[in-house]
């Protein structure tokens, strides 16, 4: 008879993490949220710790997790497993697993996404917004300091709109490192118009964009431009051998550094920060992802009971609400420009006009 072993619950505080050899570990979100990892050499348990750890962000376990392997279950404290970071086989154990949950939290949100309504889609697009305009005017303020800025900060960064917004932005945040000069060799030069690498083909490196910049197209359509340098791309296909998700090309003469799976190990050695950047921002996706899916069915749940006790769309009016509320936002920062001679503000209502 197997036993069946609870790890840890939702809400619990997340003061270990866990190495199970060879076993099929079952996540829960929810009670319809439900995930499973297979494989040996796992270790279980990562984002939280590395999200208090090491971003510095207070939170309690997000997932139930169970194992049916409960004889052969290392516990790893808080520290141990900080420590195990720093060792290449502990950190391409921990990668992996997160990539795989990043994986599979991703499906649940498309799959939850279908579900929702335009209007729900459209607070969505626009709290991401709301997030970036602040975000961006936070990055302004820890430059200058200026006690009128903090007063607008205050005023915006602890709403719903802000922290749904950071949620939904933040997981698809890229990953971003300041190359080693001795990752030279690895360079190759893309022109204009080239494809460096394409949707549904299988790819065992990753790339560090060192100059240009580069197209992201989806079923042939551009849906982003990376342009900022040492954005890393392609660490999903590196870590899980998974298929491209997308086709990218060179916007501009584009330099790239290129880091194949079999000369990982040697890559590391000379960009020692590699892997650690990676498993953060792999952790930090896995997170965000979470508290997207905890959002999106909460949105699922008032889209249901708007309908049942209200009749029209009560998500309209949301969106014409958080609609005026950006539009309050971009006057407040505009009178700044004028008013306090912020000029440095102008990029912020350009891009987020």
């Amino acid at each position: 008879m197997t036993t069946i072993k609870k790890l840890y619950s939702s809400g619990d505080t997340a003061d270990h993490a866990y190495f199970i050899p060879d076993c099929t570990i079952y996540f829960y979100i929810s009670n319809v949220d439900k995930y499973a990892i297979k494989g040996k050499n796992l270790i279980i348990g990562s984002t939280e710790i590395i999200i208090n750890k090491l971003l510095g962000i207070d939170t309690k376990r997000l997932e139930t997790v169970v194992s049916p392997c409960s004889q052969n279950i290392k516990a790893l404290s808080t520290e141990k497993f900080i420590n195990g970071l720093d060792t290449y086989s502990f950190i391409i154990n921990t990668s992996t697993v997160l990539a795989q949950q990043v994986l599979q939290t991703n499906k649940i949100l498309k799959s939850i996404f279908k579900n929702l309504h335009e209007n729900e889609k459209l607070i969505q697009e626009l709290s991401v917004k709301y997030y970036r305009i602040i975000d961006a005017f936070a990055g302004e303020f820890n430059k200058r300091r200026l006690p009128w800025m903090n007063e607008i900060l205050k005023k915006y960064q602890n709403t719903i709109n802000f922290k749904r917004g950071e949620a939904f932005s933040k997981s698809i945040d890229s990953i971003t490192i300041d190359p080693s000069n001795e990752l030279s060799e690895n360079m190759v030069e893309y022109h204009r118009g080239s494809v460096i690498c394409e949707e549904n083909t299988r790819g065992e490196e990753l790339y560090i964009l060192q100059a240009g910049s580069i197209d992201v197209e989806i079923g042939g359509n551009r849906v982003a431009t990376i342009d900022e340098k040492g954005t890393i791309i392609g660490e999903m296909a590196l870590l899980l051998n998974e298929k491209r998700t997308a086709t990218l090309k060179a916007k501009n003469d584009t330099v790239i550094t290129i880091i194949k799976k079999d000369v990982l190990k040697e890559t590391v050695n000379k960009q020692p920060d590699l892997l650690k950047k990676i498993a953060t921002a792999l952790a930090q996706r896995h997170y965000y992802n979470l508290l997207k899916i905890e959002a999106m069915n909460k949105s699922l749940i008032e889209q249901t009971l708007d309908k049942q006790e209200t009749p029209g769309d009560n998500s309209a009016a949301k969106v014409e609400k958080l609609k005026s509320e950006i539009s309050k936002i971009r006057n407040e920062l505009s009178d700044a420009v004028y008013k306090k001679n912020a000029d440095f503000l102008n990029p912020i209502l350009e891009k987020y006009s």
